[in-house]
């Protein structure tokens, strides 16, 4: 099964040095096709509330480097299902990723970084689930909130 990404980053930030991690706030969406929910309609596109994520097959899409996840549920869960009668599905929801960096300060402050967000299946082998960017870059928020404090943000690039 192919799984189109894509990511929108609502915020990054704090980096903690001492813990050798980042924050990260996002949108991630994960489109693939399944043939078995292939329907005849008038309707192009069933659009449903997160009651129904349980109902089907998701992947298992994990964060590989993550310390911790948090999936947003205030006021509502923060996750959106649609599905086209082609049996296209959309699967997204917001969350909020402690994820690991190693940070090498030897020339602090004049040092770079790269911190990444590592994701893959979780129990499914690379032959049977392929993860491939929807678009060659991910979908940036308003930097001006985020709180890098004694870090300069260079940008965002994604990589298979």
């Amino acid at each position: 099964t192919v799984i189109q990404t894509d990511m929108f980053v609502n915020s990054i930030g704090p980096v903690n040095a001492i813990n050798m991690e980042y924050t990260i706030d996002i949108f991630f969406a994960q489109t693939w096709y399944d043939r078995r929910l292939k329907f005849n309609s008038t309707m192009k596109v069933l659009r449903l509330n997160s009651n129904m994520v349980g109902k089907i097959w998701i992947p298992d899409t994990f964060f590989r480097n993550s310390k911790k996840a948090d999936a947003h549920w205030i006021t509502t869960p923060n996750r959106m299902l649609r599905i086209w009668n082609d049996g296209r599905i959309l699967y997204t929801l917001r969350l909020t990723i402690d994820a690991e960096c190693q940070l090498k300060l030897n020339n602090f402050p004049m040092d770079e970084h790269s911190c990444p967000l590592e994701f893959s299946s979780y129990g499914y082998p690379k032959e049977e689930i392929v993860y491939k960017w929807k678009r060659s870059s991910v979908v940036v928020g308003d930097i001006r909130s985020w709180r890098l404090y004694q870090f300069s943000f260079v940008g965002l690039r994604n990589t298979t």
